[in-house]
């Protein structure tokens, strides 16, 4: 509780930021586990950096930026951040493209326990119950229960899991889904409790994009022998469109909701994480008692990551 009122208490006071070194290692740091957390569905960018103790510093520096104040500190720390998630998500992109593909019961039972355990740094955030609170966890709820009951297949499942395999991923564009994947994920990195990854799975591009990334590495790392791999730009370039319109406009918005409208908005906030779970639940009919064995011993581990994480205190 303590930790949590101190990071809201700095978020409300950037001045005091630039009193401070800035913290190079732990910036680092935080941005690898920021990008690790927007490839696993059901982890928040977000809730990483909050945990890292970066959060107030994060959020202070990317509203400077997108509204064209740029200082040394805000760049540096943005830069430091930013490469560090990159690493992190080009160097395990395609790895966990297979394993979300091929072992789908088993990630699903691990992504739910990593959503769930969340939950309590939010209700800690929230400091009781009220109205608005409440009514914001309904919302929440609601959204998330009309996209699970909504949702479709991926036209291109098939496809990605025969080749999950070998690696060799079939790229299909939809460039209307993917401007909207890369806005909702990028919003999503700003706010603990929202995962970019699972934004991406609500909307059938989850596995795509990561084989995009993966399949642009690759073409990378040969330097450009296969002009086929170019494919890959199909997905990421409307994607990366989607993150910079969502960056400059719906990153302050979102803040400004949570700073004007706390109470309201982490209701919100804490209906969408539990409510997300519905739309990964990782059982097929036929499953074995072995696999739901497995899955809440998954889930239980996945909870107890998340929720440990949560409790650091930097």
């Amino acid at each position: 509780m303590e930790a949590v009122d101190a990071d809201k208490a700095r978020l409300e006071e950037p001045d005091r930021l630039k009193r401070a070194p800035l913290p190079v290692v732990r910036s680092a740091i935080g941005g690898v586990l920021m990008g690790l957390a927007n490839l696993v569905p059901g982890v928040s960018g977000g809730t990483m950096i909050l945990v890292t103790g970066l959060y107030d510093e994060f959020i202070s520096s990317l509203a400077d930026v997108t509204r064209l104040k740029f200082t040394k500190r805000n760049i540096t720390f943005l830069v430091i951040v930013g490469c560090a998630a990159v690493v992190a998500v080009v160097a395990l992109a395609g790895t966990l493209s297979r394993a979300v593909t091929l072992h789908r019961s088993a990630m699903f039972s691990l992504f739910i326990g990593l959503t769930l355990g969340g939950a309590p740094l939010l209700i800690r955030m929230l400091k009781g119950i009220t109205v608005a609170s409440v009514v914001g966890v309904a919302v929440g709820l609601g959204i998330m229960i009309t996209v699970a009951a909504t949702r479709e297949e991926p036209p291109d499942k098939d496809n990605i899991r025969a080749a999950a395999a070998t690696g060799e991923f079939v790229i299909n564009a939809d460039y209307p889904r993917d401007v909207a994947a890369g806005a909702l994920g990028m919003s999503a990195m700003v706010l603990p409790g929202i995962s970019g990854a699972y934004m991406l799975l609500v909307l059938n591009r989850y596995e795509t994009i990561l084989a995009s990334i993966s399949v642009g590495k690759d073409y990378a790392l040969s330097l450009g022998r296969d002009g086929n791999a170019l494919d890959f730009l199909r997905v990421i370039i409307p994607t990366a469109i989607g993150a910079v319109i969502s960056l400059v406009f719906l990153s302050n918005l979102l803040k400004w909701m949570l700073h004007r409208h706390e109470k309201v908005t982490l209701g919100l906030l804490l209906g969408i994480l539990l409510g997300s779970v519905i739309g990964i639940w990782p059982f097929e009919a036929g499953s074995q008692a072995g696999d739901y064995a497995l899955g809440v011993l998954l889930a239980a581990a996945g909870f107890a990551c998340t929720a440990l994480l949560s409790r650091i205190s930097a």
